[in-house]
């Protein structure tokens, strides 16, 4: 009859030496006649440390998912702004007319200027009749540029067009106006000339982006009075 095996426990500690077997026949000279056995004791191993890692393995590779489903987007798809931006604060074409109406010289009837299509670089353009101040002009042109370089190009244009004479008082032309407030700080760029024989003024005024250019008939006001009218008015 084998020894039973003793029960398992936490620790391998080897194989267990059974003990005798009581005789279950012993021979006349005292001896015994079964052989001695030895049953060696099951190892139990804890596999509690490879399923730990396995769940955190699992528990990494999960968030990992969900912080790449939820993570912003480099390519800016979802920015708001960039072309999609809303144009709310954008001028409108009114506004800019209504913004260029203001900044008419005096001596204009309410209905002497009309919006007229805007000339390349402009925002906004009107042409007007006759100015009722003294020396005033018979018709005029004012221009609202878009940025400083289309007012230089609507400015040049003026003086492109026009046979440039020295503005009187011996002026330069085209050169820079101040205005008596702050003579240290130039205000734009005056031209004096003649267009289809007609005394014009033309000037820039920087700080509008604003182009003007005014004109006279045949039979006055000359020049000199166009001159004054502007020195006036500006």
């Amino acid at each position: 009859m084998s020894p039973q095996e003793p029960p398992p426990d936490d620790e391998d500690t080897g194989p267990l030496h059974a003990h005798e077997p009581r005789r279950s026949s012993t021979s006349a000279d005292g001896r015994f006649d079964a052989p001695l056995s030895v049953t060696p004791r099951p190892v139990r191993r804890d596999n509690r440390p490879v399923v730990l890692i396995a769940v955190a393995t699992v528990a990494v590779v999960a968030l990992g998912a969900i912080a790449w489903m939820f993570w912003p987007s480099s390519d800016g798809s979802d920015t708001a702004g960039g072309d999609d931006a809303p144009t709310s604060t954008r001028e409108s074409s009114e506004q800019a007319q209504a913004r260029l109406l203001q900044m008419l010289p005096p001596g204009y009837a309410p209905d002497s200027c009309e919006t007229v299509v805007p000339a390349q670089g402009a925002l906004a353009q009107v042409s007007c009749g006759a100015n009722t101040d003294p020396g005033g002009p018979l018709t005029a042109t004012y221009t609202l540029a878009a940025d400083k370089a289309a007012a230089k190009d609507l400015f040049d244009n003026v003086v492109s067009t026009s046979s440039v004479v020295d503005c009187p008082g011996n002026i330069q032309s085209p050169g820079p106006w101040r205005r008596n407030a702050t003579p240290q700080q130039t205000a734009g760029t005056l031209v004096c000339g003649f267009q289809q024989s007609k005394p014009t003024v033309g000037w820039s005024t920087d700080a509008d982006l604003l182009v003007s250019q005014v004109q006279s008939g045949p039979t006055g006001p000359n020049m000199v009075q166009l001159y004054t009218w502007w020195a006036s008015h500006s």
